[in-house]
């Protein structure tokens, strides 16, 4: 067979293999399906997260709507969505009228800010030790550390419970800053943060003459602003919601949390639904206040924390 003859059958022979590896369709064809399959993958996708977001607003929002309305409109049947009247007067009356909210109110939020500041400062600090000093059986305490958090936190109430107790210092705001002035989450979190650091910025210091401290408080500290925040979250978050431990250890009803308040309103207000809506919300918008204004830090601090 010729040159030329091949060169005929070649050309023939190519548009029959791209048809038959696009299953007998176009280039142009296929391009316009995968586009097809795309477009249906987006939309099946965004539709699966506006049911998940309706599935957890919902119920948010008819809290809110619920907190303006009168107790009968609350319980309702069939419900209606908006009230008849609106009652912003609810809110004025869950703290004048519910014994104790305020100081409620108050316990919360000292308890939440101070061991928010301990845990900053001194998860900060022992998360920098770990990532950067050595010291004796420094990876044996790494790893017990991290044993800790793998343990169910029930198993500690009895003990903690004792410790306090012989320590005077139940029923008073110092047991939480005992327990919760170290976190071994956040202590991990800190430490994977300060291994992304480049240590260039350390030996540059070291030769202006700085010490550790003087490094970490100066320099490593101000880089790690988003692991701060989002370590500040979500301990704030954590302690905010915090209930079984105001059970236990806050004995008069002068150190309870709102948390721990909320469930006192249902047994002495159980017929004033629109009350104890409206301090349900009210315990909510800390933390949602928290959330919204720290997103952008949160999200970047907690992925950066794992990148090392």
């Amino acid at each position: 067979m010729s040159v030329a003859g091949s060169n005929v059958q070649t050309e023939l022979n190519v548009p029959i293999a791209v048809a038959s590896m696009t299953g007998g369709r176009r280039p142009g064809e296929v391009g316009d399906s995968t586009e097809r399959v795309n477009r249906l993958e987006i939309v099946v996708r965004y539709a699966l997260y506006l049911v998940i977001t309706l599935f957890l607003f919902v119920p948010f929002v008819m809290t809110v709507l619920s907190s303006f309305k009168t107790s009968a409109e609350v319980i309702a049947f069939p419900p209606t969505l908006l009230p008849s009247v609106w009652h912003p007067e609810n809110y004025l009356n869950v703290l004048t009228q519910i014994s104790g909210f305020p100081r409620m109110v108050f316990n919360s939020f000292f308890v939440t800010l101070v061991v928010v500041a301990l845990n900053l400062f001194f998860d900060s600090l022992v998360g920098y030790a770990f990532a950067r000093l050595e010291f004796p059986f420094k990876n044996t305490l790494f790893a017990i550390m991290i044993a800790t958090m793998v343990i169910p936190g029930f198993v500690f109430i009895v003990p903690r419970y004792i410790m306090l107790l012989n320590a005077h210092l139940v029923d008073t705001y110092f047991a939480f800053m005992v327990l919760y002035f170290l976190q071994p989450a956040y202590i991990l979190l800190m430490t994977q943060f300060f291994k992304s650091i480049p240590r260039d910025l350390e030996e540059a210091a070291i030769v202006d003459g700085l010490g550790w401290f003087g490094i970490f408080w100066k320099i490593i500290l101000p880089l790690a602003r988003p692991a701060l925040l989002a370590t500040g979250i979500l301990t704030f978050q954590g302690m905010w919601n915090n209930f079984l431990d105001w059970v236990i250890y806050m004995q008069s009803p002068t150190m309870q949390n709102i948390q721990l308040g909320l469930v006192s309103f249902r047994g002495q207000y159980q017929n004033q639904w629109n009350l104890i809506m409206a301090g349900s919300v009210l315990a909510i918008l800390p933390i949602l206040i928290i959330y919204v204004a720290g997103q952008k830090y949160f999200v970047g601090g907690a992925a950066t924390s794992g990148m090392k």
